[in-house]
Parts: C-alpha cells; sequence; structure tokens
C-alpha cells in the first residue's frame, strides 16, 4: 500500500514537473494554437498578435512580402473580407527546436475559403513559420506560405 502512495505520488510530481519545465516547443504550441480558431473566425487582430513588430510574412497571395505587424494585420483583414468563411485542415506539422529562442514550425495545410459570392476556392498550402523568443515572449519573425503545386 505505502509502494502504491509512493508510486502514485511520484507519477504526479513527474507530470506537475513536466507542465512546469515546458520546452520551448510546448511553449510555442500553447501560443500558436489560438491562431488557427482566429484565422476561422476571421479575427485578423488574434490572428497578427503573434508577429513580431518587424516580422515579414510571405504569402501566396501577394506577389510581394508583407512587412511589419501591422501590414500583416491589415493583409489578413482584407483576406477575411474576401473570405469570409474560411475552414482550414492542417497535415503532417513538424517542429524543430534551436536552442531555447528558436522555434521553427513546418506543415502542409488545405484552405477551404468560400468568398463573397459563395464561391468554394480550395488551397493546397506549405508553410514555415519561425519562432523567436523575444523578451521572454514568443513572437513570429517570419513566415512563408507556397502554393503546393497542383493546388492540394
Amino acid at each position: 500500500m505505502k509502494t502504491s502512495i509512493a508510486s502514485l505520488s511520484t507519477l504526479i510530481v513527474l507530470s506537475t514537473a513536466s507542465l512546469v519545465w515546458a520546452g520551448p516547443a510546448e511553449e510555442v504550441a500553447l501560443v500558436s494554437a489560438p491562431r488557427l480558431q482566429a484565422l476561422q473566425e476571421g479575427n485578423a487582430d488574434a490572428y497578427a498578435a503573434a508577429f513580431a513588430d518587424n516580422a515579414i510574412f510571405h504569402s501566396s497571395f501577394s506577389p510581394f512580402r508583407i512587412e511589419g505587424k501591422e501590414a500583416i494585420r491589415a493583409f489578413f483583414a482584407e483576406l477575411f473580407q474576401l473570405y469570409p468563411k474560411r475552414r482550414t485542415a492542417i497535415r503532417h506539422p513538424t517542429v524543430r527546436v534551436y536552442g531555447d529562442n528558436l522555434v521553427i514550425q513546418n506543415a502542409y495545410a488545405i484552405l477551404n475559403w468560400t468568398d463573397e459570392e459563395g464561391e468554394v476556392e480550395t488551397y493546397g498550402i506549405r508553410y514555415s513559420i519561425v519562432w523567436a523568443k523575444i523578451g521572454g515572449r514568443w513572437q513570429i519573425v517570419d513566415q512563408h506560405t507556397a502554393r503546393l503545386p497542383g493546388g492540394e
């Protein structure tokens, strides 16, 4: 009985400790999770909140890079107006950690976006997001999104 209680106590302490000692990948996962919901809801402010002030965003919807958090927010506000309904399915995500202050996320996604006239457009994309810990806060410093060859 004492062994069972000791084992249970140890398990509780270790599981709690792992939350306290979460690494960079887990920290970024917590910060990035609300972004998908903000994208689906069309909340440009919430979506852009994770970007650093001097971040750069490369979009397959724009021929040129978008520089700065405010420009990125404005880009998404316009995109959300053009496509008032959005569904996004993430595929094959990967996370790489470099030290304590740099995390890179890569994934594929299928975008099913409905324009103002009710027409559904489907895009297959791949993306990379570079997160840096700046001033104790995880921020996106660079994001690159490209359409997949063949559309999906």
